[in-house]
């Protein structure tokens, strides 16, 4: 419990010292916070939790608890909130929770989901001063197959048809929020929308089958909670888990599961060092790559950590050059940190997209 008159953050960090998994200690008490400051000044002090604490690297939770309450405040203004979440922490988890705490019980009729499209097809696109980032509207569209799946009763042919009524560059990442909540249900709520829809490793297969192209991607690749040992564990295991899809679509997969493994591996870089290592040179390739975006979307305080990470390794070196005009706007502060970062070759190419 956080004394008065005391820091929050020294309060915090002493009540969770003696916890057994301070994370979920943290995500328990700092939302607290919410009752007496504003959620722009609670993220600031996760960030100095953070700071004093590594284990606390990835607080993907806490974003959607703070912004959860926040829209509890005023559902109406739940657009609102999303264009005042911080970037650069807590994985950009924040948008996630305006979505959910506004739609998490509503399943509407068609003529409803008609009446609210405008206002979801807008709801990641640039407006007023709010100017995402690639990052950031994809964070938002992937949040939007979440909140599609609530609004449609758990049908994911419909929520995923959805997604391609509202956005074509993003719609991947839609279909991917949508078949998450199948696979990864984190609150009361999301288990009781899922009821009687629930996969196991026998049926996922039959399951995504019925799904195609990108839709089926999106299915295999968000069921990895089912096999998280072989995956954790075997590095091969990827191959056979990413290989139920055609050469184009498993590359994505690898993708994405090289991305989920930094953080079930708990950011410990020499874990993910020997993983990658292990695999073929293609794929350790991919590996190193998304282990140093990762590391970045995570937290905008390890840009230097990833460029470190990448070693001089052209495939993670080309990785980050991407990224520095994806996760940043070109131009900003932490686009040219990024750019100046890297070794010379690197740098001349990042710094080459400012325009």
């Amino acid at each position: 419990m956080v004394q008065k008159n005391v820091d929050p953050v020294v309060a915090i960090v002493k009540t969770c010292a003696t916890s057994e998994y301070h994370p979920s200690c943290y995500d328990r008490e700092v939302p607290k916070l919410m009752k007496k400051m504003t959620m722009e000044e609670v993220f600031a002090v996760t960030k100095k939790i953070q700071s004093q604490d590594p284990s606390y690297a990835y607080c993907h939770v806490l974003g959607h608890a703070l912004s959860t309450v926040e829209t509890k405040k005023d559902p109406t203004k739940w657009q609102e909130v999303i264009t005042r979440c911080p970037s650069g922490v807590c994985s950009n988890g924040c948008v996630h929770g305006a979505f959910q705490e506004r739609f998490r019980t509503d399943v509407l009729t068609n003529d409803q989901i008609e009446a609210i499209k405008p206002d979801l097809a807008a709801a990641c696109e640039p407006r007023g001063r709010w100017n995402p980032t690639g990052m950031e509207q994809a964070t938002c569209y992937h949040a939007l197959g979440h909140l599609l799946m609530y609004i449609t009763g758990a049908d994911t042919p419909k929520a995923t048809g959805l997604c391609d009524d509202m956005t074509s560059r993003f719609r991947q990442v839609c279909y991917d929020g949508a078949f998450m909540q199948i696979f990864q249900p984190l609150e009361p709520e999301d288990t009781a929308l899922i009821r009687g829809k629930e996969q196991t490793r026998q049926s996922v297969d039959t399951f995504c089958s019925q799904f195609d192209g990108e839709r089926k991607a999106s299915c295999i690749g968000e069921s990895w909670p089912l096999f998280f040992q072989e995956l954790t564990q075997y590095p091969q295991f990827v191959q056979t888990f990413c290989g139920k899809l055609s050469s184009d679509l498993a590359a994505r997969c690898y993708n994405g599961i090289f991305y989920i493994l930094v953080v079930q591996m708990q950011f410990d870089l020499d874990r993910i060092r020997g993983y990658c290592g292990e695999l073929s040179n293609d794929l350790a390739g991919r590996c190193f790559a998304n282990t140093a975006s990762r590391l970045i979307e995570t937290d905008w305080g390890n840009i230097q950590k990833a460029v470190d990470w990448c070693d001089e390794k052209k495939a993670c070196l080309d990785e980050l050059v991407s990224y520095a005009s994806y996760n940043f706007h070109k131009g900003s502060p932490e686009f040219f940190a990024l750019c100046e970062a890297m070794p010379e070759t690197w740098k001349t190419k990042c710094l080459s997209q400012r325009k």
